[in-house]
């Protein structure tokens, strides 16, 4: 799958000369500060968002571009999951209600089996077949989020975009996410592009991150080569800035050593 996208807004390019190219079933961490580009490049590829120049083509075919209607395929296509799933879920509807829709609508199973798929979706994202009653207010942040994943999943897409979907989360519950996409990934074979600010976050759920940098990609290279040895000074600076229990670890040229959630630099 190849993108490449611009995005003009007020005046600004948000997104430049961006091509990035994901395979099957890799995990792509797409990392960068706030405004950097991440999520625009995101939307672009789950064709929520029409590109002013370039392309987006998934399995060769073009699906986005200036000027057309996006085609990105929904089933066994391209889904998106967002940072705040209170902003994605009605609250007026239960969890059940929710999920069944998105079946009806695609037709993805016969109306008496709705019930039954609801309760395997919630079971594949570790909830309990229960919470299929209750709204979404009446659930906590992470319940949430695994609600939004569970919808994603219902179409049963080759391509998952997280975008920022731990930033608001506790870091028990951060991990317990990061484990289920994991899972995910190993047990529905899912390429995932995970969107995130958090290079620890990254390191745990990616085996190759991409840089960006001011809309340009500006970095790329397999997760534990680029946080080891980054070369681009912008990436460097990510890494300095990330919190580390050994403030004083330094790889052997020079570049401030990563410290994982272990606490054990990158050296």
């Amino acid at each position: 799958m190849r993108f490449g996208a611009r995005r003009r807004r007020r005046g600004t390019l948000a997104v430049s000369d961006a091509a990035l190219e994901v395979f099957a079933s890799e995990s792509v961490g797409l990392v960068g500060e706030s405004g950097s580009g991440k999520t625009t490049l995101g939307l672009c590829m789950a064709g929520l968002l029409i590109p002013t120049s370039g392309e987006v083509s998934f399995r060769g075919e073009v699906v986005n571009a200036p000027g057309r209607r996006p085609s990105v395929p929904r089933l066994r296509g391209v889904q998106i999951v967002f940072q705040d799933p209170s902003s994605t879920l009605n609250p007026r509807r239960t969890v059940g209600s929710v999920l069944e829709e998105i079946l009806r609508v695609h037709g993805l199973c016969r109306r008496g089996d709705a019930s039954e798929r609801v309760a395997e979706l919630l079971e594949l994202v570790g909830l309990p077949p229960q919470l299929a009653t209750r709204r979404p207010n009446r659930l906590s942040g992470g319940q949430r989020q695994r609600v939004a994943i569970a919808r994603a999943l219902a179409l049963d897409p080759d391509l998952v975009v997280a975008d920022e979907i731990v930033s608001a989360l506790d870091a028990s519950v951060q991990a317990q996410i990061l484990n289920l996409l994991a899972d995910l990934r190993a047990s529905l074979g899912l390429t995932l592009v995970f969107i995130s600010h958090d290079l620890a976050v990254v390191r745990q759920v990616c085996n190759r991150i991409v840089v960006m940098h001011e809309g340009r990609l500006v970095e790329s290279g397999g997760a534990e080569e680029l946080l080891a040895r980054p070369r681009h000074p912008y990436t460097r600076d990510l890494l300095a800035a990330v919190p580390s229990l050994h403030p004083q670890a330094r790889d052997a040229d020079g570049s401030p050593g990563f410290s994982g959630p272990d606490g054990e630099g990158s050296q």
